[in-house]
């Protein structure tokens, strides 16, 4: 019955985020509201005010929001992942398509622990469509943790940020991110330029002589 759909205002009280959060969550397009029938991608930004939410929507948004927070992985990894605790510089702010990466990357980094060369990540963040990792370390580990940087950011301009499957590095006008067909529309209109000639910004910028970072 319609009486018994949330509005997206109730949602959010209901699920303890802001209303920008979840409407972006529901833009991806995995979540289908219950109504309006078939609502996806930019006109979920546009009719949001028209959005129904059943109790089963909500309890698929709360794992959703789960697995963006990567609460997992904070459980499993809490001697790897220590967040830097200054104003703006901790959390993990990227896809959860790139879980898997993470978790690597964490295990490679608890190995080096484990081998009496302490290192922890501090944060993360998508930059340019690419997996940006940041850690502390003993100066003894610093060549493999690079390493390890490398990989992780190698391995994410070829996994889709948010689901993991195989993508690459999409641009649309205004912005770049790494994803698969199935979510290339989060880019919106690709810019013919750029779009499919640049894989790899870093690569890019420095072959033309630009700062990618």
């Amino acid at each position: 019955m319609m009486t018994d759909l949330m509005k997206c205002h109730e949602a959010v009280q209901a699920l303890g985020v802001d209303l920008l959060n979840l409407i972006d969550i529901l833009a991806i397009g995995d979540i289908i509201p219950t109504a309006p029938d078939g609502l996806t991608g930019a006109e979920v930004w546009a009719r949001n005010e028209e959005i129904r939410l059943s109790a089963n929507d909500i309890d698929l948004i709360k794992v959703e929001l789960r697995r963006r927070r990567f609460d997992d992985f904070r459980v499993e990894y809490a001697d790897v992942y220590q967040p830097d605790p200054r104003p703006g510089y901790g959390g993990l702010q990227f896809g959860p398509g790139w879980t898997g990466i993470l978790v690597d990357y964490a295990d490679g980094i608890r190995d080096l622990t484990k081998r009496g060369r302490p290192a922890w990540l501090r944060r993360g963040k998508e930059k340019f469509g690419a997996l940006r990792l940041y850690s502390d370390h003993m100066l003894s580990a610093e060549s493999e943790v690079i390493q390890l940087h490398r990989i992780a950011l190698q391995a994410s301009l070829v996994t889709c940020q948010e689901c993991g499957q195989p993508a690459r590095l999409r641009f649309g006008h205004s912005i770049c991110l790494t994803l698969c067909d199935r979510h290339a529309h989060i880019i919106g209109e690709p810019d013919p330029g750029r779009d499919g000639i640049i894989l790899d910004v870093d690569a890019w910028a420095m072959k033309h002589g630009e700062d990618g970072e």
